[in-house]
């Protein structure tokens, strides 16, 4: 995949107007064959005519580069192809040869692949690479190319990498080496080659290497014409092995596209189109048309984003004509019986001047969407009739290498773990996580009675990304009586029912014989310890407050290199007790809801939901798709938690709203965007409020999980945001919020007393007591662990003015690309020489950050494409807080951008919600979530609130746009998107909702017919 890469241009390089070219100009033939012979003799010495790579000995793959060698095939065969060269990889050989140390070569890091002397030499041998210019005839060549060039690349040309290993059918670097977009100019070219070298050794794509079983490889370059493209995106020619499904079906292709240049598509970096076809005759089977607010072009200065107008955002970014040419290319690509294929395209001159006429009709700078584009969107002279689909790059559909402790059966999952920590993790914050997230779960299994394997891979990085080895994990669970895959994943989420019956099955033969041979001793134990556990937490809070206060009196710039490293360790150790407390808090939280279904299942068929529309309905029927009755049911009994640390926030900062609105000048600022924080606000009780609460949860934030976010202590627009967007309806009483879940609680209770025996009820109200109380001592600690967080982020802060001071040249915040084992070396030697190293892991966070998040469940190997959204009205999740409402959705972009637009009555959409945003629950209606489960933290603060909640849907941020009016039945897990039939649509209640949740005694809406 490529990571796009910013070229800047020097001043006195403008771009010229840029004109659709005519077809005779675009032929590729034309292109490829009759102007290659122009190019000056200096051009001819170093780089060869792409159309002859792969042709003979002197440009075969070996020499040029996998990539390189495909678009050479595709030109001969006549594929529209763009311009183009290559430089052969033997340049790059001679340069690493030249300028490199002995063992920082290629073949060498590979065998150190995972070392820390490996990592240490890859982080110098990039820098060398970097720094080090080009030879002189090399680059007096890239200087005559583009003087050669210039007039017919208005948008500059591609610099892309051409592996010798890449693009075959055993191994791809989609995603690990660099492509750079844009580029004008000899010095970008130049600087352009050096950077695609050194992403050869960035770790993560040695680490392929070396787990593919390359020893070796050279990195030849390609460089093409950028196409100027309306549209662009990738297309799938057919679905890889094990992605078949309703889904995707066998006879189908899947295209996703957008606006502009393709790359934030190719890196997942935006939410595109998405479009399954079918084979033969194109026609669409389905499609998910994206809201594009932002394209990506080349400007006057290289890449950049502009703003998409708003009549053009919601239209498809692909024509029927389009559409039909990449079907016959896709059907010319499969005629030599290989594929399925991975096809990067660009679309040039469909509708010219569309996009500009558009921002024109809103009064828009028409130039925002392409500098190029003549200000009244006039197609210049000659401009195509219909678009012109080109093809970027052709490769075979291939995953990358197995997750660390994993091969082809192996189940990971980030469904319940990614709501903590979304997105790619720095390097300091993934070192540390694993480290007290491993010990934990082992500290935790053993608590049990089970044996952990030695050598066992509980958790894994992939592509930056938190991963749990569900198999592992699972096959270790099993050792335990009543801990089944069905009873865990029910309630994180994440494993559909045929990833549940292959988890039993591959759990199946644990044997239980050591569980109970030692039962004896770990059933009192652990009994003892529930027993004395919130005794323990208080405990632990005591030392804790005097650890956070010390380090709060502390003043670090007086400490010694090797006093701050001993400082880091002991906020460290603070961490990992945490965080084993936690996970011990979250195993007695387990079991009692565990103990509590199991009790509910005794009673199943004899007692009335008092949530059933017929008034009737057995325990144990069917909700949604993985839970029962029994355990929403449980789930209901235990809400209404008084003082529950994570739905303090929300809580708080509604009172701070009441009192901001009535305080007018307070109300007016907020509401103008004029407060950044309480000092903004006049003085009086709004401004003490939000002081007090800046204080008290001044260690949260959104991604609160990841070192490198700053707290709201340190930036509150987030909280600033959020305070803003609950002004805008009528004020909210969280006593009444809280209210709602007690007495739905009740109710249910009511209903039970009823039809059980009244040992059976006092059984059962125990079990829901400890429920209750665990539920309340579990996300106590999850504060706890925020709060540690916090501090040893205050620690890391310090350690970053250290290395500034060292190395002056190195960014803030390059601590974060540190490991926790490396700062600790570092501060006890005194010799913090990690400069190159922090430049090493940036740029491969970098490139983890723009790659797509992999899907939240997958066997084996993270897929190469990311499947459609389930078409049709209706989308299943798993039910996590109960109600039914309807209202208007606000889909939440990736870093929660603009939460001031979030209005009253919405129904947050997100792929997964932290915790960070529960304030905005009491201003919803309802919350929808990709990611997470019943019991995940975000969804008992959703029951806390007495919201409905439905998570665990997959590609709802697809499915779903910002406007759709839906209802969110999170009593049964299920959404209806109502735009197509509005005349079922019950009339809204004032708050923007239509019953249940939303105002006490409000019948819930009936459930629509199956």
């Amino acid at each position: 995949m490529i990571a796009a890469v910013r070229a800047s241009q020097a001043p006195d390089q403008a771009a010229e107007p840029c004109y659709f070219l005519g077809n005779d100009v675009a032929d590729p033939t034309r292109i490829a064959r009759a102007e290659s012979a122009t190019d000056p003799p200096s051009v001819r010495e170093w780089l060869k005519p792409l159309e002859s790579a792969g042709q003979r000995r002197s440009t075969s793959a070996k020499r040029v580069g996998g990539k390189a060698a495909s678009l050479g095939r595709l030109l001969r065969d006549g594929f529209p192809v763009p311009r183009g060269w290559v430089l052969d990889a033997r340049c790059f050989t001679e340069l690493v040869d030249r300028q490199l140390p002995r063992g920082h070569d290629l073949a060498t890091l590979i065998r150190l692949s995972g070392t820390k002397v490996g990592v240490d030499r890859a982080a110098r041998a990039r820098d060398r690479i970097l720094s080090e210019p080009l030879p002189e005839t090399l680059s007096a060549a890239l200087q005559a190319l583009w003087q050669t060039i210039a007039p017919e690349a208005p948008w500059g040309l591609a610099v892309r990498s051409s592996a010798t290993c890449e693009d075959s059918d055993e191994t791809s670097m989609a995603g690990l080496a660099t492509s750079v977009l844009g580029v004008r100019g000899d010095a970008e070219l130049d600087a352009a080659i050096r950077q695609v070298w050194a992403s050869a050794f960035l770790p993560r794509a040695l680490a392929y290497l070396a787990h593919a079983g390359v020893r070796d490889v050279a990195m030849g370059v390609v460089l093409q014409v950028m196409v100027r493209a309306e549209a662009a995106g990738v297309l799938f020619t057919a679905p890889p092995a094990g992605l078949e499904g309703e889904h995707w079906r066998a006879g189908e292709r899947l295209v996703n596209a957008t606006l502009g240049l393709g790359a934030p598509v190719v890196d997942g970096a935006v939410a595109a189109d998405t479009l399954r076809i079918a084979r033969g005759d194109g026609k669409v089977v389905a499609s998910a048309v994206a809201q594009k607010r932002r394209a990506l072009v080349v400007g006057a200065a290289g890449l950049e984003e502009v703003a998409v107008p708003a009549a053009r955002a919601d239209r498809p970014a692909l024509g029927e004509a389009a559409l039909r040419q990449l079907a016959e290319l896709a059907e010319r690509l499969e005629q030599g019986g290989k594929g399925p294929f991975d096809v990067e395209f660009a679309v040039e001159g469909e509708d010219p001047g569309r996009l500009a006429e558009d921002a024109a009709a809103e009064g828009e700078d028409p130039g925002r969407l392409a500098d190029d584009a003549a200000a009244e969107g006039a197609p210049a002279e000659g401009a195509p009739a219909e678009p012109r689909v080109w093809l970027l790059q052709v490769r075979p559909v291939s995953g990358g290498g197995f997750p660390e402790g994993g091969g082809a059966d192996t189940i990971w999952s980030r469904a319940n773990v990614g709501e903590a920590l979304p997105g790619a993790a720095t390097p300091l914050t993934w070192s540390v996580a694993r480290a007290f997230s491993d010990r934990g779960f082992r500290e935790a299994f053993a608590a049990l009675g089970c044996r952990v394997p030695r050598g066992a891979r509980l958790v894994a990085n992939v592509h930056g990304r938190f991963y749990l080895n569900l198999t592992a994990f699972m096959q270790i669970a099993a050792q335990v009586p009543g801990l089944s895959p069905r009873a865990l994943l029910g309630m994180s989420g994440g494993a559909s029912d045929q990833l549940i019956a292959r988890l039993a099955e591959q759990s199946a033969g644990v044997s239980r014989r050591r569980f109970y041979a030692r039962l004896p001793l770990t059933g009192p134990r652990l009994l003892l310890r529930q027993a004395r556990l919130e005794r323990e937490v208080a405990a632990y809070e005591g030392e804790a407050l005097w650890a956070q206060r010390a380090l709060s009196e502390l003043d670090m710039t007086l400490l010694p290199d090797d006093a701050i490293g001993t400082t880091l360790r002991s906020v460290f150790l603070l961490l990992e007790r945490t965080g084993t407390l936690m996970l011990h808090c979250a195993s007695a939280s387990l079991a009692s809801h565990l103990a509590l279904c199991k009790a509910l299942e005794r009673v199943a068929g004899r007692r009335a939901s008092a949530r059933s529309a017929s008034g009737e309905a057995p325990l144990d029927g069917p909700v949604g798709r993985a839970e029962t009755n029994v355990e929403h049911l449980a789930q209901v009994l235990a809400g209404g938690v008084r003082e529950l640390d994570s739905a303090g926030p929300g809580i708080e900062l509604a009172r701070v709203a009441e009192l901001v609105m009535l305080d007018r000048a307070s109300r007016e600022r907020l509401l103008a965007g004029e407060v950044r924080g309480p000092r903004d606000l006049p003085e009086g009780p709004a401004r003490d409020a939000l002081a007090r609460f800046l204080d008290a949860y001044g260690d949260r934030a959104v991604r609160e999980a990841e070192l490198a976010t700053p707290r709201w202590r340190e930036d509150p627009a987030p909280v600033i945001a959020m305070l803003t967007a609950s002004l805008r309806g009528a004020p909210g009483d969280p006593e009444r919020a809280l209210a709602r879940a007690r007495a739905l609680a009740d109710r249910e209770m009511a209903m039970l007393e009823t039809r059980v025996s009244r040992v059976e009820l006092a059984l059962l109200r125990t079990l829901v007591g400890r429920a209750q109380r665990y539920v309340r001592l579990r996300e106590r600690m999850r504060t706890w662990v925020t709060r540690v967080l916090g501090m040893l982020r205050k620690v890391a802060l310090d350690i970053d003015r250290r290395l500034l001071r060292i190395e002056p040249s190195l960014l803030p915040g390059s601590v974060f690309f540190c490991t926790y084992e490396e700062l600790v070396t570092a501060l006890s030697s005194g010799r913090a020489d990690v400069g190159h190293v922090v430049r090493l892991r940036r740029a491969e966070h970098l490139r983890d950050a723009a790659r797509p998040d992999p899907p939240a469940t997958f066997i084996g190997r993270p897929p190469p494409v990311v499947l459609p959204p389930a078409s049709g009205v209706r989308l299943l999740g798993l039910p996590a807080s109960p109600g039914v409402v309807e209202g208007r959705a606000r889909v939440l972009e990736p870093g929660a951008p603009s939460l001031d637009a979030v209005a009253p009555g919405e129904v947050l959409v997100a792929r997964t919600t932290d915790i960070g945003l529960s304030p905005l629950f009491l201003v919803a209606a309802a919350v929808v979530t990709e990611l997470g489960g019943p019991m995940s933290h975000a969804s008992i603060v959703a029951r806390e609130y007495g919201i409905p909640a439905v998570v665990n849907v997959p590609g709802a941020t697809l499915a779903i746009k910002t406007g759709d009016r839906l209802r969110v039945d999170g009593d049964r897990g299920v959404i209806e998107r109502l735009n197509e039939r509005d005349e079922r649509a019950g009339p809204p209640s004032p708050n923007g909702a239509a019953g249940g949740a939303q105002g006490d005694g409000a019948a819930p809406l009936a459930a629509p017919p199956e």
